[in-house]
């Protein structure tokens, strides 16, 4: 049952939802469900058309930007385009430069600083989240720093080249298989950790934002630990310019971009309540914590072949560039449909203007207008706000 519209409202015609059965504004979108009003049959309750943190896009986009980063207005898209693309900008200059010290500053800072501005653009935790991320970061990072440690010689010794070394030899399916699988694992520890630790219930996106700051923090560390030999050779690197960037690809895009999107694939589908609510959506499976982990280290152990496969370079950055690309998608087909199941209490609230389409319209899990979910909404922008037109009022009085 949905209360009544507020009478402070325009007058709002309602309809009874085909997919959900209940009566909401009439308008693009279901303000219950998120289903698309207007499109017929599964088109419009799985909505793949429209991507339930930017209705804008679709869902099967690689779009980076819109991935990582769930809860950015649609202003603020294209500075993070272009950060990320500064970012990769500068591991090309500095691998073809073969500067050790600004190369892996770049590897091991480009992408968890963009993820901390972004916490601070979006603030989407009003600053309650500030001391669980700090653990995130730093439970990450000393994991991080701890698995490189460890692991690192296992990797070394299964690409040294030997006339009885193999992709299924022993050390290659320990550097393969059991060194990424643990190193996913233990990604997964800081998001456990603050959600034990959170006394009240977590949203989907805040396991999300757990999840990635904790991997980040993982690779960080565990990037200026494996690639702190590059400062023992001096100012230069002595390596073919293709090995370079190869390895910046991987340790400075790759690695934590996937890091980040998985484990934050694992934090979400973690904290989410799959409600009984009106949802028509299908897809339930694909909220699953059980499904995300699967799917976390069977990428990972997959990288962990390319990496001690005997591959040309451009054959290495080309498979990690396609992995990346491949997540992305993976990882915006879930999130879609975690926003689209979780549970919200269906009713119609106060007005306010919608932070994605600008227009005026009732407080729901969904936007009646554009289909954002409310829970992709930064909350510092989730204030109600009056009509124009009574505000002006109020000041004339």
């Amino acid at each position: 049952m949905t209360s009544p519209l507020p009478s402070d409202l325009p007058v709002l015609s309602t309809v009874e939802c085909p997919y959900c059965g209940v009566v909401v504004p009439d308008a693009g979108f279901c303000g219950a469900c998120g289903a698309h009003l207007t499109a017929d049959g599964p088109r419009g309750s799985r909505r793949l058309h429209s991507y339930a943190a930017f209705p804008d896009e679709p869902v099967l986009r690689v779009s980076q930007v819109s991935t990582l980063f769930p809860h950015l207005s649609h202003r603020a898209k294209a500075p993070f385009r272009a950060a990320l693309g500064v970012i990769i900008v500068l591991l090309v200059v500095f691998a073809i430069a073969g500067t050790a010290a600004p190369l892996m500053a770049v590897c091991a800072l480009g992408v968890p600083l963009l993820f901390v501005l972004y916490l601070f653009e979006v603030d989407p935790y009003e600053r309650s989240f500030l001391i669980p991320t700090g653990i995130c970061v730093l439970l990450g990072a000393a994991l991080g720093a701890g698995w490189a440690l460890v692991a690192s010689p296992y990797v070394d010794r299964a690409l040294q080249p030997s006339v009885f070394s193999s992709l299924t030899s022993g050390r290659s399916l320990v550097a393969a298989v059991i060194v990424p699988g643990v190193a996913q694992l233990l990604m997964s520890v800081p998001v456990a950790i603050v959600w034990i630790m959170q006394r009240k219930a977590m949203e989907s996106l805040d396991g999300f934002v757990a999840g990635a700051t904790g991997a980040l923090g993982f690779t960080l560390a565990s990037t200026i630990t494996l690639l702190s030999p590059w400062l023992g050779n001096g100012q230069l690197l002595h390596q073919s310019v293709t090995t370079t960037l190869a390895q910046a690809m991987i340790r400075g895009l790759s690695w934590p971009l996937v890091s980040a999107m998985v484990t934050g694939l694992i934090g979400a589908s973690w904290c989410v309540t799959l409600g009984h609510g009106p949802t028509a959506a299908r897809g339930r499976w694909l909220a699953s914590p059980i499904l995300a982990l699967s799917i976390a280290v069977a990428v990972q152990i997959g990288l962990g072949f390319a990496a001690i496969a005997v591959l040309p370079q451009t054959a290495l950055i080309l498979t990690n560039l396609l992995a990346i690309a491949a997540i992305i998608v993976v990882m915006r087909v879930a999130l879609h449909h975690v926003l689209l199941h979780e549970a919200q209490d269906v009713v119609v609230g106060p007005p306010r203007v919608c932070a994605q389409c600008s227009h005026l319209v009732p407080i729901m899990p969904f936007c009646p207008n554009c289909g954002v979910a409310d829970r992709a909404v930064a909350r510092h922008r989730h204030s109600a706000v009056e009509p124009p037109a009574r505000q002006e009022a109020g000041e004339a009085s």
